[in-house]
């Protein structure tokens, strides 16, 4: 078969269908990054662990979804992609039974590996298959399908989690991928083919020394961003030691992929201008996106007291702003162009952001509901153009391994988003704490009048004046570290306002890419 032949290759099921199926995997593998979350705590109760001993079941996922993930080309190719893609899904549901029936924490840890194993090729394959099966003017309409997957599912993952964990039992969080596995696994297996290009590719050698560079690089890093704000960053030893083996092992992991024949990432695919620029805007929507979808829940829970449920409940208009997008992007195409979408959609997150940092200790559950419909809306109007150029000039053939270094370059900017969240707000409350607690000074009129008629207040709960007067003090630093707490929230989501905003002279080194732009 000629190579163009092959190029021009379409698939036999209905897009409809090969679109329902790809999409059942991608959303069943996104929900599962954040509906254990807000179960953790649970499940440390059931298995009688520490709280910080339950991130293991977080940790080691995100872990386990990144190891296999560069891989996924050569698994294709030797397997057979269609082939592949079946067992990812099986081993994916499977385990995530094995982790509901878990009699110990440690049977736990095995089956969130071996999930995170099954699930972190399917996002790549889904993509690949998308971008694959659609005629390159209708990619825009794939990639708005494929990012509706990937952003509401982290948006609902902790609304469904915290609602099964308060009903029913904390079991359920992992019961609930079962039926999403069952629909994928039936009708992958109907609908989804192997195309030529794939066929016709030689096996080549694994590379096992990529992979072993590959999985100390991915594990020393993770275990670090997740654990790096609570051992004080690199004051730790522990950390220092992490970060360091984390930069020997990604410079080992670059130079020998860059001189062997047979690479694990075909690092080759970066001369894709593109792909390149894309992968550096998408690289940091996300490390931003997951940092805003981690920050609101602390606000509302450590802030306003709101239960897991609530928090969870009140990302839910991000999916509506999601929605929103996937109108306006399909809708605008003709007349605005892929980077004019782009444009608008990183000022429009960056305005949302803005819209966050003025929050305060006296809102209403309403008043983060259109800040989050504008960050949905925002997230979603770069992503699906920004993929869409990304991918617009990778052929059909690379389709694969330009999807699976994609995925994990984004998984990176995600784990330094999420810990950005405790970084930033330690940081600044710190700040925030030494320059108030100089106003509570007796020499400072403003606090000894304060001081005054607080205790006045208490004198009828305590014994004495001192005793009251104290008490009032007490009262004010708890006030002083609530303000100097919230001030950090706002800080960061300016900084992430002005992140996002950086990013717009890069979507101006995208190049075009003219199908229905103009």
């Amino acid at each position: 078969m000629s190579q163009e032949a092959l190029t021009e290759w379409k698939p036999k099921a209905s897009l409809n269908l090969i679109t329902i199926a790809v999409m059942l995997a991608t959303f069943v593998e996104v929900l599962n990054t954040s509906i254990a979350n807000v179960a953790l705590k649970y499940i440390a109760g059931s298995f009688s662990i520490s709280n910080d001993e339950s991130l293991w079941i977080v940790t080691i996922f995100l872990i386990a979804c990144s190891v296999l993930l560069p891989a996924t080309d050569w698994c294709c190719v030797k397997f057979g992609r269609k082939n592949f893609f079946l067992f990812c899904i099986a081993l994916f549901g499977i385990s995530a039974t094995v982790c509901g029936l878990a009699p110990n924490f440690e049977i736990m840890i095995i089956g969130r590996i071996f999930q995170g194993l099954g699930g972190g090729c399917l996002i790549p394959l889904s993509q690949a298959i998308l971008l694959e099966s659609y005629p390159k003017q209708d990619q825009p309409k794939a990639m708005a399908i494929f990012s509706s997957g990937i952003t509401i599912a982290p948006i609902i993952g902790p609304i469904i989690g915290g609602w099964l964990t308060t009903n029913l039992s904390w079991n359920y969080v992992f019961f609930i991928s079962l039926p999403f596995c069952i629909a994928a696994f039936i009708m992958v297996a109907m609908y989804i083919e192997d195309p030529p290009y794939i066929q016709a590719n030689p096996v080549k050698k694994f590379d096992s020394l990529g992979m072993i560079f590959l999985i100390i690089w991915i594990a020393s890093f993770q275990v670090m961003v997740d654990n790096g704000q609570k051992n004080g960053w690199f004051d730790s030893e522990y950390i220092r030691n992490l970060g360091i083996t984390s930069f020997f092992a990604f410079i080992a992991l670059i130079w020998h992929e860059l001189r062997t024949k047979n690479p694990l990432l075909d690092l080759t695919i970066f001369k894709n201008w593109n792909f390149t620029i894309g992968t550096i805007i998408l690289t940091l929507l996300f490390g931003v996106a997951y940092g805003t979808i981690a920050i609101l829940p602390q606000f509302l829970q450590n802030l306003l007291g709101y239960d897991s449920f609530l928090s969870g409940l009140a990302a839910g208009p991000m999916g509506i702003g999601s929605v929103m997008a996937v109108v306006f992007t399909s809708a605008t195409l003709k007349f605005l162009g892929l980077r004019t979408q782009t444009v608008i959609g990183l000022v429009v997150f960056s305005i949302g952001c803005l819209m966050f940092s003025g929050l305060n200790l006296n809102i209403a559950f309403n008043n983060v509901v259109v800040p989050n419909i504008v960050v949905g809306f925002g997230l979603t109007a770069v992503i699906i153009p920004c993929t869409t150029l990304l991918y617009a000039m990778v052929q059909k053939q690379e389709m694969t391994n330009a999807s699976s270094i994609q995925n994990l370059i984004k998984n990176v900017g995600c784990a330094v988003g999420t810990s950005s969240v405790g970084f930033l707000v330690s940081s600044y409350s710190q700040i925030y704490q030494s320059y108030l607690v100089d106003r509570l000074s007796l020499l400072n009129h403003s606090f000894a009048t304060q001081i005054h008629a607080i205790s006045s207040n208490l004198m009828g709960i305590a014994n004495s004046e001192g005793v009251a007067n104290i008490m009032a003090q007490v009262k004010i630093y708890k006030t002083l570290i609530q303000q100097s707490t919230l001030c950090a929230f706002i800080n960061a989501y300016r900084i992430y306002a002005v992140l996002i905003v950086l990013l717009l002279p890069f979507v101006f080194m995208l190049k075009k890419f003219e199908f229905k732009e103009n």
